[in-house]
Parts: C-alpha cells; structure tokens; sequence
C-alpha cells in the first residue's frame, strides 16, 4: 500500500516551482520555524517575569460614567491589556497609525474578552472618542477618557512635552493590588517594531514580494 504524505508535512509549493525557488523556499521554511521557536521563547519570558510594580486606582470616562481602573476587570478575568490611543488637542483626527491598531483590536475584541479584559484608553475628550470611534465603527472594544494626566504619564503614554506616544499596557489584579506586568511602545530604543505582532497589517505585507516597502497607515481611505 503506497504511503501518503499530508499536505501538512509537505514542503508549502505549487507544482511548477524551479529547483532554485524550492530550495530557497526550503531555506526559508527552516528560517520561520527558527521564528516560531524565538517567538515561543520571547513569550516565556515575558510570561516569567517577576511581579510588576503596584499601580494606583486610575480613574478614566466611560462615556458619561466616571470607572477605575479596578472595575475594567469583570468577574473571572484578572488580566488586562489598555492600549493608549494617540491624540494632539489641536487636532481634529486621531493618530491614523493607533487607529489601525485598534481598527484590529475592534475585531477581535470578543476573542480576547473569553481570556482577558480589552480597553482602549485615550488623553482625548469623550466626545472626540465617542464621534471618532463611530466614524471609525468600533461598537466591540471598550473605550475610555483618562481622567487627568497620571495615568498617560506613569505608562508613559505621554512625554514630559505633552506629545502622545503609542503605548501597551498589561495589568494584572489580585485583590486589592493591581500591578503593571507589561509596558511597551511602538518606538523604543531608537527603533521601531516593538509591539508590531499586536497588528496584523505589517505581516500580511511581509508576506508580499514587495514587503512593507515606506507604506503608512492614513485616516483618508477609512
């Protein structure tokens, strides 16, 4: 009886690839999967860090309604991810980069809510948010208006001039104590790319002959 190879086991090509294609394909494969491996291991290690610092009770606008950081935590879910959307106060837009980020994070928001808490965070006025969030149709992610500056500044989602800077944040609750068990920007280290595996748009684009080439989200084509 002949024996049959899954197309799971069986090197990613289309019939009518050269020699040269197949085995620079195979090359590739080893290199992904040496990515896979590394992104696994970065992951455990984030997963294996020590307590984070405890963080005060912050207060934010859900709409009309004044929450604390404390009551973003539902019942049964003690984890919590904010990202922090840009927002200039002389402008009527949002940052369009931070606007596809959470574009994505809109659309999967009923997933990540089986684990975790979800919530986007801004310095903008809640009317700004709330026509901004309509024009950009997000009705899945819970959105909210920082109550002051403190906690923009202790996550260093806004610098010291004012200027917004991307932000994730991971909280995590036991008890009473809130702590931050994650902190990370967009731009760190005079590089980019530090929470790009957050968004899918840069890997759909790696995936392209041409890559990512000096493409740039904008507001004008949503």
């Amino acid at each position: 009886m002949a024996q049959t190879t899954s197309v799971r086991d069986a090197l990613p090509v289309m019939p009518g690839a050269s020699d040269a294609y197949r085995s620079a394909r195979e090359e590739l494969f080893r290199t992904e999967t040496d990515l896979k491996e590394r992104i696994g291991a970065v992951a455990e290690k984030r997963r294996a860090l020590p307590s984070g610092p405890p963080v005060e009770d912050y207060a934010f606008y859900e709409g009309d309604r004044r929450v604390q950081l404390s009551e973003l935590f539902s019942e049964g879910k003690s984890e919590l991810i904010v990202y922090h959307l840009m927002y200039w106060a002389d402008d009527d837009e949002f940052c369009p980069m931070c606007s596809m980020w959470i574009d994505g994070l809109n659309g999967v928001a009923k997933h990540v809510g089986q684990r975790a808490n979800l919530a986007v965070a801004t310095r903008a006025p809640v009317e700004k948010l709330r026509a901004w969030a309509q024009r950009r149709g997000w009705d899945t992610i819970r959105l909210l208006s920082d109550d002051g500056e403190a906690f923009a500044r202790d996550v260093g989602a806004e610098d010291t001039n004012g200027d917004p800077v991307e932000t994730v944040a991971v909280f995590s609750k036991d008890g009473p104590t809130i702590r931050n068990t994650y902190l990370s920007h967009a731009f760190a280290f005079g590089q980019w790319g530090y929470i790009d595996l957050l968004n899918p748009v840069w890997h759909l684009f790696d995936l392209l002959p041409s890559g990512r080439d000096d493409w740039n989200p904008s507001n004008d084509y949503v």
